[in-house]
């Protein structure tokens, strides 16, 4: 008690000196809240987030990884050549019919499924091209075109058809992946692409990246297929409908564009609006056309596959080859997953049940996740390094000015060792008086931390996304295009460029966050109260149980 009492009176008469102590301890402690609470509220936010996502996730071919193997065969069977021969790749050895991609079917996708957890589940759509046939017309072109285009096949060919890739969650409907199958010395039959984009949906799940309610797809007229029939019933796009006087109700008439006799005749049962089908650029090339899909129920689907498979009429190219001009689907499968522990989970589980390693679990909804979370995650890192710094040089300074403290009062820890007062006592008052000093300064800091804790991590937070948007900006004008995606043409993907220079994204960030300060932070600002208080008071320490009471006094000018 008399250590306490000392202590305190030794504070009033020394207040300049402990203001100023006070002062450092409140900054840093400032500081250090709202560095800390910054990094917890980046965890928080980070748990949230993936609390409420759901994960997607699909198989893909590994084509790199082939490509590698095919070239490692390739390299050790020419090992006899010449070293100078042996370093050249032999592009005979690539086998484009196993490189053209995935050959995993329905019934493969579900075995898998059996990977799945419980709340897991799964969807799938299959997509084809098909020709105009009649009067309907694609949307984008006329009459004339139509009948040029008929007489010349060559005008619509593509290296596969059966490649297109259907819609997905990011709503890409007007792309086609064109696996070229061909290469040096191997050139397959040449199929025709078809003037609609038909795909079929195994359930109302797979169409809500389009239909829910962020999708920019809504029915107008008419109702959706009914998710559960095989008939022969569709959804087509308003322009589409309106460019050929269609209504609900009527029969279109679609033909492969394979082999034109064969047709297939699909009942109209509603008509949609797509919001994102007006801009521009997805209205420049007719068969990346959004306006020209149709949807329609994968039993349906299905049926119009397996009755082309079983009439398997023939083509023939310019050297009178035959082959078969049935229709090819393009399966995309696609597994949701609970939890990301459940997709982990799936991941490995999956090469138990028989895949091959030629194949990879992806999941772009985790990547879009981490995305998301990088200004958080950036800004969380930067206040970090400012509260290692903050402390480092706090630290130094307090060490610094208890320095100067102690030799001002060399006499009296002299005096008070002189009368008897064991030295371990003298240098406890010392760390009482900084303790009391640190905390006081401390539980102020931490108050006015936890007031300004969130706004600041906004505002911060709100500076890294424009940071991050602006350099997206700066890339995107120097590629010589303005910073509005209407202005900017569709990248390679069927998107707008805008996803390439990370403009798209820019809305999915975590902007906000509604808590910073808990009770992990406050405790973690005690021990850095304590961290301070042992560094002031070490230099006291070492000093004090140097000091000779005698000596100290006989040397008192």
């Amino acid at each position: 008690m008399y250590i306490l009492k000392n202590a305190l009176k030794s504070i009033t008469r020394n207040k300049l000196r402990n203001f100023l102590i006070g002062i450092i301890v409140l900054i840093i402690s400032i500081s250090a809240c709202v560095s800390l609470s910054i990094r917890e509220a980046a965890e928080a936010a980070k748990e949230d987030t993936l609390s409420d996502l759901q994960v997607t996730g699909t198989i893909s071919f590994n084509r790199q990884k082939a490509m590698e193997e095919m070239k490692k065969s390739s390299s050790s069977s020419s090992s006899s050549k010449s070293s100078s021969s042996s370093t050249k790749t032999d592009r005979s050895k690539f086998d484009f019919d196993v490189l053209q991609g995935s050959s995993l079917s329905l019934s493969d996708y579900k075995k898998y499924a059996k990977a799945l957890k419980s709340g897991d589940s799964y969807y799938y759509s299959g997509a084809v091209s098909l020709n105009a046939t009649g009067k309907i017309l694609p949307y984008g072109t006329s009459e004339d075109d139509d009948d040029s285009s008929s007489s010349s096949s060559s005008s619509k060919s593509n290296s596969n058809s059966g490649n297109m890739q259907p819609p997905g969650d990011n709503n890409n409907n007007n792309s086609n992946t064109q696996n070229n199958q061909g290469g040096m010395g191997h050139q397959p039959f040449q199929v025709n692409q078809g003037d609609f984009s038909i795909t079929g949906y195994s359930s109302y799940k797979a169409m809500l990246s389009m239909f829910g309610d962020d999708g920019s797809y809504k029915i107008t007229k008419g109702k959706m297929f009914d998710e559960t029939s095989d008939a022969l019933e569709c959804i087509i796009s308003n322009e589409l409908a309106t460019y050929n006087s269609l209504k609900v109700g009527d029969t279109i008439k679609l033909a492969n564009p394979n082999y034109e006799k064969e047709t297939y005749k699909l009942k109209i049962v509603g008509i949609y609006k797509n919001s994102d089908s007006s801009s521009e650029e997805n209205n420049r090339f007719q068969m990346n056309d959004p306006a020209n899909n149709i949807y329609m129920n994968y039993n349906a689907f299905t049926k119009i596959i397996k009755a082309s498979a079983k009439a398997n009429h023939k083509m023939t190219d310019s050297d009178g080859n035959k082959t078969s001009a049935k229709l090819t689907e393009n399966l995309a499968f696609t597994y949701t997953f609970k939890s990301v522990d459940n997709y982990n989970s799936f991941a490995k589980k999956v090469y138990k049940l028989g895949l091959s390693d030629d194949y990879t679990v992806n999941s772009n909804d985790l990547q879009q996740y981490e995305n998301s979370l990088l200004p958080l995650q950036t800004l969380s890192q930067t206040a970090i390094w400012f509260f290692i710094i903050v402390l480092a040089v706090g630290g130094v300074i307090l060490i610094t000015l208890n320095i100067f403290n102690l030799r001002e009062r060399k006499y009296e820890v002299g005096v008070l060792t002189a009368i008897g007062m064991k030295k371990a006592k003298v240098a406890l008052q010392f760390v009482t008086e900084i303790f009391i000093v640190t905390f006081i300064a401390l539980i102020i800091g931490t108050s006015v931390g936890a007031a300004v804790s969130v706004p600041v991590t906004n505002t911060l937070l709100a500076n890294q996304i424009q940071s991050s948007q602006s350099t997206g900006n700066n890339v995107k004008e120097n590629f010589g295009f303005k910073n509005d995606d209407s202005n900017t043409p569709p990248d390679n993907n069927g998107g707008p460029m805008g996803d390439m220079f990370g403009q798209s994204k820019a809305q999915n960030y975590v902007d906000s966050v509604n808590s910073a300060t808990n009770l992990f932070v406050v405790m973690e600002l005690v021990l850095v109260g304590l961290f301070l208080t042992i560094i002031a008071s070490l230099a006291a320490l070492i000093s004090i149980m140097r000091y000779e009471p005698l000596k100290i006094l006989s040397n008192r000018s």
